[in-house]
């Protein structure tokens, strides 16, 4: 009888040319919650089949299929398949994305995936190949010019734009989610939010929920999961992180990680950290 293949995930950063993180995993058990990236997500599937919630609906993709997601989607995540599924996951940050469409506009734009799970043989390909080359090269120019071209594609080939100044949610709910993400480690109460907003807390938390996809408590969380991503990139202890990002201790910040990544805080800066 085969063995079961094991699970791993391993990320790593190319931010001497770009502020780029990638992941190179396999699951088979692990289920993925609601959650958000604040970069956009490209995934390339090379093995078993994901399912995931996007949007209101289900979504399956198989070998050879892209699956790209917008910053702020809430979405989850889950095998679709016996034998589980793996990727390369590339999380190009709003900075990249936006900075390398409006160059190729001319303008400021803001720029969107149209849909969710796309086959492109040819750009799955480059996408494959490039993990090991931003990986492994020392080459600066290569790298860079690599990167660089795959994602204009990214751009041209799946993607639409809308002018940058045009806003993405009513005022009222746009000050609470910046009032919970400049006071990300503060205990702040949903009275106090509501206040802002201008509403009851009841009828925040729906409104919330329906621009966002997450209630506000749930938002936070996985905006404190993603600051710490930043932070263990950085080198500091997740016991640090955990207090400066506002969770009670190491335990609740270890299990919002592993809830949102499927790995812990200290393997994810092992991982990251080791090139």
């Amino acid at each position: 009888m085969t063995a079961a293949r094991p699970e791993h995930a391993r990320f790593f950063r190319a931010d001497d040319i770009a502020p780029l993180e990638l992941l190179d995993a396999f699951y088979t058990r692990q289920v993925f919650a609601p959650h958000f990236h604040e970069e956009y997500v490209v995934n390339t599937l090379h093995w078993g089949a994901q399912s995931y919630h996007w949007r209101g609906g289900t979504h399956v993709a198989g070998p050879g299929a892209l699956i790209l997601i917008n910053p702020g989607e809430v979405h989850t995540g889950r095998s679709a398949h016996d034998a589980g599924w793996g990727y390369h996951g590339y999380y190009p940050s709003a900075q990249l994305i936006q900075g390398l469409a409006s160059q190729m506009a001319g303008r400021p734009v803001s720029p969107f995936f149209r849909d969710t799970v796309v086959y492109d043989p040819e750009l799955w390909q480059r996408l494959w190949q490039l993990q090991p080359l931003l990986r492994d090269s020392h080459d600066r120019l290569l790298r860079e010019s690599v990167q660089q071209g795959i994602f204009a594609d990214v751009l041209t080939r799946h993607m639409g734009v809308r002018e940058a100044a045009l806003p993405d949610a009513a005022p009222a709910l746009q000050r609470v989610r910046s009032l919970l993400a400049d006071r990300l480690a503060d205990n702040l109460s949903l009275q106090l939010l509501a206040d802002e907003a201008g509403l009851s807390p009841w009828h925040l938390n729906r409104r919330f929920r329906q621009q966002f996809g997450l209630p506000p408590v749930a938002w936070r969380n996985q905006l404190r999961v993603a600051r710490a991503r930043s932070l263990l990139a950085q080198g500091m202890a997740p016991a640090q992180v955990a207090a400066q990002l506002g969770f009670a201790d190491q335990p609740q910040l270890t299990r919002a990680f592993r809830a949102a990544l499927g790995i812990t805080p200290g393997a994810y800066q092992r991982t990251v950290r080791g090139r």
